[in-house]
């Protein structure tokens, strides 16, 4: 049964991403994005997806180029290399490709993760209060959070609301720096207003209190990840930055994970405690040298910053038909391995080799 969870990427989009699905593909800005599963879905021009990320760049790009995104929630729309907005994707949303753009901060995305992962109803956190992210609502304006008749909501993977504000049941005790019996907090944190003396605040719930932001679950029905290492019965094992890929690879309800090298179980038996994902958690397993090119994946090869520089230049001030001409040319091959001999070129791959030594390739400015 585990073998039968190693495909191609062209099998695990084929079986488990049809056109609007709700997509979270994991990562951080430039580091183990899943490209060789986003490169396969524009292969397969699957459209109008509803993609979720947090400190999303080059994916999102890609598939906004491509024209495939209807909905997207995200933390982050920049691009490292001299794009502080994504090119394609803010074009996209200026003229109506992307239909609906739904924001969060990183900390708070985080939370809905960590509550879809726990089967949770909500999460709570304070770093979105007084922002303009609770202002603006384009789920609700569009009329999405409404629910059915029955009470389930109108789209499986869009909460009935954005954000809740309650009153902290427990006045605030919690808060850093905070009172001990041994004497005073000597925290670094000191956002704790209210020891400053500071008046209780009655916005969004009327009342005087210390006010909590409770966050919705994210609950795609696909979630994508990278890792260096998977075993044949499924283990993930990520190593150096874990990012958001823990909480969301677990919130949805199917995992594909595509990784650097395939391995026995018996190989991540070895220090345990660092595989973060059990077999039984994941569906299927893409086998993928180099397929998060050109992101970075540590202990294996750094991020090729030509190819941001270069992608820069080649879409800036294009219309999108002449962004998505560049994107359907450059993914254009039977599969990753196909892509990465024609498009990048074995002898640059191996300029982007990891040393040993760091984790990461120290010549990496001399390249560049």
């Amino acid at each position: 049964m585990a073998t039968s969870k190693i495909m191609s990427a062209a099998e695990a989009v084929a079986t488990f991403i049809q056109p609007g699905c709700h997509v979270a593909f994991g990562g951080f800005t430039i580091l183990r994005r899943p490209m060789t599963i986003a490169r396969e879905i524009v292969r397969q021009e699957i459209g109008e997806l509803y993609v979720a990320m947090n400190g999303g760049t080059l994916v999102e790009e890609m598939l906004a180029g491509a024209g495939l995104i209807k909905w997207l929630e995200t933390t982050y729309i920049g691009l490292e290399g001299g794009m502080p907005v994504a090119y394609a994707t803010r074009k996209c949303i200026e003229e109506g490709v992307i239909q609906l753009v739904e924001d969060y901060s990183n900390w708070s995305f985080a939370q809905r993760t960590l509550a879809g992962r726990l089967g949770l109803p909500f999460m709570p956190c304070l770093s979105d209060l007084g922002s303009d992210l609770m202002t603006y609502d384009t789920f609700g304006q569009a009329g999405l959070r409404d629910l059915r008749e029955d009470g389930s909501p109108g789209h499986p993977g869009i909460p009935p609301a954005k954000y809740a504000v309650i009153d902290d049941p427990f006045a605030g005790f919690g808060l850093r720096p905070g009172l001990f019996a041994s004497g005073p907090d000597n925290v670094g944190n000191t956002s704790n207003y209210y020891r400053q003396g500071g008046e209780l605040s009655t916005k969004y719930t009327g009342k005087p209190g210390v006010k909590v932001l409770l966050v919705p679950p994210l609950k795609p029905d696909v979630s994508v990840i990278r890792a260096q290492r998977v075993a044949t019965d499924g283990t993930v094992r990520i190593d150096g930055l874990v990012g958001p890929d823990f909480d969301q690879g677990l919130c949805g309800k199917t995992l594909i994970v595509e990784c650097e090298r395939l391995c026995s179980p018996e190989e991540l038996r070895h220090l345990p405690e660092r595989n973060i994902i059990a077999g039984h958690f994941v569906d299927a397993i893409v086998v993928q040298p180099f397929g998060a090119y050109p992101t970075a994946v540590p202990d294996y090869y750094d991020y090729d910053y030509s190819w941001f520089r270069n992608y820069t230049t080649a879409v800036n001030r294009r219309s999108l038909e002449e962004v998505k001409a560049f994107w359907l040319d450059h993914i254009a091959s039977k599969d990753d391995w196909d892509y990465l001999e024609r498009q990048v070129g074995f002898a640059q791959l191996a300029t982007l080799r990891a040393d040993p030594k760091y984790r990461y390739n120290p010549a990496l400015n001399a390249l560049q």
